[in-house]
């Protein structure tokens, strides 16, 4: 459950975040709606998230494999295609970015750990299903 609430609580100050930016001028609609996408694909992981902490099955185990390997994949891909990360090299350089890169995924290392246990791990949530 810990896990859950930390992810949401991420969620919640990423939301705010946004918010923030947009009342400063600096994020607008169509940055949200570019950004949409991503985080809808990120944190429907939630879901997963959930079934761990209450020891449910949504979906399937195999559904829930595809989803972890592609946010591994996304991981990975994201800072040679996100214009952001690119432009976020360019200004600061490359170590700055690898830096920011690094904190942001060790932030987000529970939810990942969470989606990881919830695919694979979880073999008394999967006998039921």
């Amino acid at each position: 459950m810990y896990i859950f609430f930390y992810t949401l609580l991420i969620v919640l100050v990423g939301l705010g975040n946004k918010a923030f930016q947009s009342m400063s001028g600096g994020y607008d609609i169509s940055n949200f709606l570019s950004d949409l996408p991503l985080i809808i694909f990120t944190y429907f992981g939630l879901i997963a998230i959930w079934g761990r902490a209450k020891d449910k099955s949504y979906f399937s185990k195999k559904f829930w494999r595809i989803y972890f390997c592609s946010i591994l994949l996304s991981i990975l891909a994201i800072p040679f295609f996100e214009t952001n990360t690119l432009n976020m090299i360019k200004e600061f350089g490359i170590v700055q970015a690898l830096v920011s890169y690094i904190v942001m995924s060790l932030i987000m290392a529970p939810y990942y750990w969470g989606l990881y246990s919830y695919s694979f791990s979880s073999n008394r949530i999967w006998k039921n299903a």
